[in-house]
């Protein structure tokens, strides 16, 4: 988990995410999360190629990452905290808060044949690295 670079004043607070800096690649696609009705998860995939980095920029998400070198629980729950889920990463995105806005910057645009959606079959390729 990362904290990201905040300057704070009598104005309020501006945090700063520089691509190739604090995160290890160009946004090609952004997109945030909201209204996850209580108990509802999100993620439960894996991409082949693509980074993304998260931030919740409102509220609380609970999060866990599972890769070939083991399994990591993460809470988002201030905008100035981010967490880069390189590929073939596994991400559970759970316990979504009731005002939580979660705010996802992607190496790549939407491919849906890049995503591992089978829990089962992400196993079983990192398994094969």
């Amino acid at each position: 988990m990362d904290l990201l670079d905040t300057f704070t004043d009598e104005r309020g607070s501006l945090t700063v995410i520089e691509a190739e800096k604090d995160i290890p690649f160009v946004v090609r696609r952004a997109y945030w999360i909201y209204n996850v009705p209580e108990g509802q998860e999100r993620g439960k995939h894996a991409n082949r190629m693509t980074y993304q980095y998260l931030v919740a920029v409102k509220g609380r998400v609970e999060i866990t990452l599972e890769n070939k070198e083991g399994k990591r629980a993460y809470v988002l729950d201030r905008p100035d905290k981010g967490v880069l889920i390189p590929p073939m990463t596994w991400n559970e995105l759970l316990s979504f808060s009731e005002d939580a806005v979660l705010l996802v910057l992607s190496s790549q645009p939407y491919r849906p044949e890049m995503y591992i959606n089978s829990y089962e079959e992400f196993l079983r390729i990192i398994r094969e690295e």
